[in-house]
């Protein structure tokens, strides 16, 4: 499971909402908890989400996540599945936790689609799920 908690904005009016989000890597859904309705809505993750990172995946660099003395060393891999383009940043440690991520999706005839997930922080190293 991933979790994230963080504020959304509306488009067009920029109505604010202060979200919980919990990702269920296992049965691939997201509830989404509004914490200012107090009302929690369930999705199927419109992406298959990755367990670790593929041995197809071509290497992009390597930077410490954090700051101060809560630095963690991550590395940043591309990753094609499909005709999904992800950018996964995870832990270096061998554990693969998920620290960022982006989703690249083509359709047909528009513009390219980008679904950026949240950034995960307070990580503490060596924690498995």
């Amino acid at each position: 499971m991933v979790g994230m908690k963080g504020v959304s904005f509306s488009v067009p009016d920029q109505q604010k909402s202060n979200l919980w989000i919990i990702e269920n890597t296992n049965d691939g859904q997201i509830y989404t908890i509004d914490l200012d309705s107090e009302r929690c809505y369930k999705s199927t993750m419109p992406i298959k989400p990755l367990r670790c990172i593929p041995d197809s995946a071509t290497y992009l660099h390597s930077f410490s996540y954090g700051c101060g003395n809560k630095q963690i060393p991550a590395d940043t891999w591309l990753v094609k599945i499909d005709n999904v383009l992800n950018s996964a940043t995870v832990s270096h440690d061998g554990l693969c936790v998920p620290l960022t991520g982006h989703s690249f999706l083509a359709q047909p005839r528009k513009k390219l689609f980008h679904r950026k997930k949240g950034t995960t922080s307070s990580i503490t190293q060596k924690t498995r799920e």
